[in-house]
């Protein structure tokens, strides 16, 4: 018959194999803000336009989302092929590489705050590739699973419908 040693020696035997030093075990879950604090990168990005499914940015979107731990948000998101500018300067982009350009990509940044309880983030932008949206304030959903963010806005700068992001936590 084997016998066991007592608890605190078990304990005891911890304590020495971390340095001396105890050790605190505690189980306690993120937020939801500090789950999505980090970097993330885009999985898909479509717009649900009364059923009718509109990639903008293609079915590879490429981009970066950052939340940071301070409220400040950034997002850039394009396709992953935008032609390149004839002339070398961007500034003297053709009618045609400019209408690609803006119609393939979008950036914005700017501050939020999360509702934990809705799973809600609110978004304050400060600045964006589409202006009409300086200054707004606006409210998008939340939904992690695993690694994966999936941001739902009922706002979209395409001329309506609900715009679903999924995005990838960086590593």
């Amino acid at each position: 018959m084997t016998t066991r040693p007592p608890l605190a020696h078990v304990l005891a035997s911890l304590i020495i194999f971390a340095g001396g030093l105890p050790v605190a075990i505690t189980c306690s879950a993120q937020s939801l803000r500090e789950q999505i604090v980090g970097t993330w990168l885009p999985v898909s990005q479509y717009v649900d336009q009364d059923g009718k499914k509109l990639e903008p940015f293609g079915s590879e979107p490429k981009g970066i989302v950052i939340y940071d731990d301070g409220g400040r948000f950034v997002l850039v998101v394009q396709r992953a092929t935008l032609p390149r500018f004839a002339s070398s300067n961007r500034l003297n982009g053709t009618p045609e590489e400019n209408k690609a350009i803006v119609q393939g990509s979008i950036a914005y940044f700017g501050r939020y705050s999360v509702d934990e309880k809705e799973r809600k983030i609110s978004l304050h932008y400060d600045g964006s590739t589409y202006p009409n949206w300086d200054g707004e304030d606006q409210i998008r959903l939340l939904q992690l699973s695993g690694g994966d963010l999936e941001v739902v806005s009922p706002v979209s700068a395409v001329g309506g419908g609900s715009v679903h992001l999924l995005l990838r936590k960086a590593k």
